[in-house]
């Protein structure tokens, strides 16, 4: 996804540009947990500096120049309809930067495949077969056998909308207390983890139909090694890496050997970097939205690892439809102290194999 909705800074003006620069650096500060001293100060300039690009062009224009957040008080100001468009037009821009900051790299990198269609269009991915040619012997003189494609079919997928529905509650903006890095920061996430969640349910759901032979339950030397001899011999010889949680990857060790298992690597990450030749690679968990405050459900079993190969096809198809996430204003859930809107991206995602790849469940 990091390839997508990033902010392109020649579009818009300068007041725009440095607003959205600004709003995306308190995101990055509040993710990383490194929020600086003087954060409370630029969050109250980005407010403002969201404010004053909404109110141009509108009556209230020359009130915001002399009475700065505070003239947001007023329904006058806030209620019209240039205001909260231009406004909208500014949280659409901050949103579509922060997106591509919160993306587990890893999850793209080696299952994901992602497209970005115009509006209205639909990705198409030409899968290929994973079988090899079959060679066939033949008299001479007799003519050759029926053709063998490389390519299996071709598969499309259709990007729908996906939204979350929130407030701007407007006391809180005018006095500059409301968090705007944190604000557009969970909105981000709230996307990223809808769209991880989904992914790896396609690919959880798509890995029971490979067969016994992909599959392994707990790990010795002799099920790892031969799991991984199959997944790399149906990928062409392809080198195969290993894709889990910490707590999964941390079931993986040289048996009987204690030295493994309280060597420098085991205890500064929790898990080797390489078992029998095979690279390990942990993936950031996220939770499932809604259970923050109760289960704190994590989208990742810690009980599955995954043999992915490094260059097949990426049994996750991902597309993206447009380059923006809209923000709309939503009248139903608008009163005289907030204003509802609607944050919407245009998705679609399907699980379609073309290549096998293996699954050990502990």
């Amino acid at each position: 996804m990091r390839k997508y909705f990033d902010y392109n800074r020649g579009y818009g003006d300068d007041v725009l540009n440095n607003v959205i620069e600004c709003a995306l650096e308190l995101a990055r500060s509040t993710y990383e947990g490194k929020k600086a001293a003087d954060y409370e100060d630029k969050n109250k300039e980005v407010l403002k500096g969201i404010a004053k690009y909404a109110v141009t062009g509108t009556p209230s224009e020359a009130r915001f120049e002399a009475d700065g957040l505070a003239c947001l008080k007023s329904p006058m100001v806030r209620n019209n309809s240039t205001f909260r468009d231009q406004f909208n037009a500014v949280l659409a821009q901050v949103v579509t930067a922060i997106v591509p900051e919160v993306v587990n790299e890893d999850f793209e990198r080696y299952i994901a495949e992602i497209k970005q269609v115009g509006y209205g269009d639909t990705a198409r991915f030409q899968i290929e077969s994973n079988d090899l040619f079959k060679v066939n012997e033949k008299a001479e003189g007799v003519r050759r056998g029926v053709d063998q494609p490389m390519y299996d079919t071709e598969f499309t997928v259709n990007a729908h909308p996906i939204e979350i529905s929130t407030h701007i509650d407007w006391y809180p903006y005018a006095s500059g207390t409301f968090d705007m890095g944190n604000f557009a920061l969970k909105i981000a996430r709230s996307f990223e983890a809808y769209i991880f969640l989904k992914a790896i349910k396609g690919m959880a759901s798509a890995s029971s139909n490979f067969g016994a032979a992909y599959g392994a339950n707990g790990v010795t030397p002799t099920l790892w090694g031969t799991l991984k001899q199959r997944v790399s011999a149906a990928n062409g010889g392809m080198n195969v890496i290993a894709i889990g949680t910490e707590i999964a990857l941390s079931n993986v060790s040289l048996q009987g050997n204690f030295q493994v298992q309280i060597g420098e690597e085991m205890n500064k990450v929790g898990y080797l970097d390489q078992y029998l030749g095979v690279p390990i690679i942990a993936l950031k968990n996220v939770l499932v939205p809604g259970t923050t405050n109760g289960s704190a459900t994590l989208a990742l079993a810690d009980n599955k690892i995954y043999f992915v190969p490094v260059a097949g096809d990426k049994p996750v198809k991902i597309v993206f439809e447009g380059n923006e996430v809209a923000v709309e204003y939503d009248p139903a859930h608008t009163s005289d102290t907030r204003m509802g809107i609607t944050v919407t991206m245009r998705v679609g995602i399907s699980a379609i194999c073309g290549a096998k790849y293996g699954t050990i469940t502990l």
